[in-house]
């Protein structure tokens, strides 16, 4: 990856007196991670323990979250390429990037080992780089993928970035520059040239990326040509049709994150209006009816408070249960996300909030938030009990 990590930047002075890589011969600890070589340079955990473990947790995260979400003919060209975790290069920006060939490697005093690999530098901030980039990983692949297995579609690949650069969607779009700092706006880093074009729209057409278009919804907006060649060169087929519920029965609702064990309740507390995870139960307030409307979203009510109150989004994107209206806040787009979980994302305010929970400790408060491949956002939608 382009040295494009400004916070990382800013840590180079306090990295430079430990962790930093020099001309040793390294030694590493070599694992398998989801199918994935990973060899970690011995200095790592020998002088940064806490962190290197770590940057191993979350990239065994994103790696989890690649085998998600990729199909499987892809994954096994991607496991093929290994991962090497070393310390920052001395008076070089910690990074993450693909390795080519091992001309370079040589050249610039770097182990010929990581050639066609790829090799990640910046193990002391990945935390802060995930948060930021929580497919980076995916994006250094995306590189050997193309390298390594798409040479009968650079050509296609050549002709989509062309045609992104004269359309000027990308020149001036927004970027997420982490939690608690400001979005600027900018030139996306996919019109970098054609690689990083190809990297950076498959980190957002499987996930998230920090640059707009951010996701897969955003970047068939923009860029259709890239989204349907993305599509076929990573084999993924063709979305099924949308999810059918019987609007005469009802279902339960759980995230991927919290489990079958807590599901979509609402709190008996005089006003009975707000959702919450409760423990699962046969409480009528966790069943729910799907009942579909015009526009192909869905109204969902529950059992408990009957049809005359439906849950919607409100001004401080906490969902409550309203008077029932014919209102986009209160319609409830449902898409499928695979391994039977799906998205619901709430029609107001332009369909980019998706239904979530809360990262506060508790860990069940419902909150909208911006769709996301995050297993908050993940939910289970089952029959509660046999339907007519």
């Amino acid at each position: 990856m382009n040295p494009r990590h400004w916070l990382t930047r800013l840590l180079l002075p306090l990295m430079a007196c430990s962790g930093v890589a020099s001309a040793a011969t390294p030694t590493y600890q070599t694992q398998n991670i989801e199918g994935w070589t990973v060899n970690v340079d011995t200095r790592l955990p020998a002088t940064n323990k806490a962190a290197t473990d770590k940057a191993v947790v979350l990239l065994a995260a994103q790696l989890k979250e690649i085998v998600r979400v990729v199909p499987a003919g892809p994954v096994t060209q991607l496991r093929k390429v290994s991962l090497w975790l070393s310390p920052q290069y001395a008076g070089q920006p910690a990074r993450a990037e693909y390795h080519p060939n091992a001309a370079w490697l040589s050249s610039n005093g770097r182990n010929p080992a990581m050639a066609r690999n790829v090799e990640i530098s910046n193990v002391l901030v990945f935390e802060a780089e995930s948060q930021r980039m929580p497919q980076f990983v995916l994006h250094e692949l995306a590189h050997a993928y193309a390298d390594q297995v798409l040479a009968g579609s650079a050509a296609e690949l050549q002709a989509a970035y062309t045609r992104a650069v004269a359309s000027k969607g990308y020149d001036l779009v927004q970027r997420f520059n982490g939690p608690g700092q400001p979005t600027t706006t900018e030139r996306a880093y996919a019109m970098s040239n054609v690689s990083e074009y190809f990297a950076e729209t498959t980190e957002a057409f499987f996930g998230r990326n920090d640059f707009q278009p951010f996701n897969r919804d955003e970047l068939a907006k923009v860029d259709p040509t890239v989204t349907a060649l993305l599509q076929k060169v990573w084999q993924v087929p063709t979305a099924p049709p949308g999810p059918s519920f019987n609007p005469q029965c009802f279902y339960r609702l759980t995230t991927l994150w919290q489990g079958d064990g807590l599901s979509l309740d609402i709190v008996n507390d005089g006003t009975n209006t707000t959702p919450l995870l409760m423990k699962t139960a046969t409480a009528s307030g966790q069943q729910w009816k799907l009942t579909p409307e015009a526009n192909g979203a869905w109204r969902l009510t529950t059992l408990w408070r009957g049809a005359d109150l439906s849950l919607a989004n409100t001004s401080t994107n906490r969902p409550l249960l309203v008077k029932t209206a014919a209102v986009a806040e209160q319609q409830w787009k449902v898409t499928p996300v695979g391994n039977g979980f799906y998205w619901l994302t709430n029609q107001g305010q332009g369909g980019a909030l998706s239904l979530d929970i809360l990262n506060d400790g508790r860990n069940t408060a419902p909150v909208l938030a911006r769709t996301a491949s995050a297993s908050g956002q993940h939910w289970k939608v089952v029959p509660v009990s046999a339907c007519p």
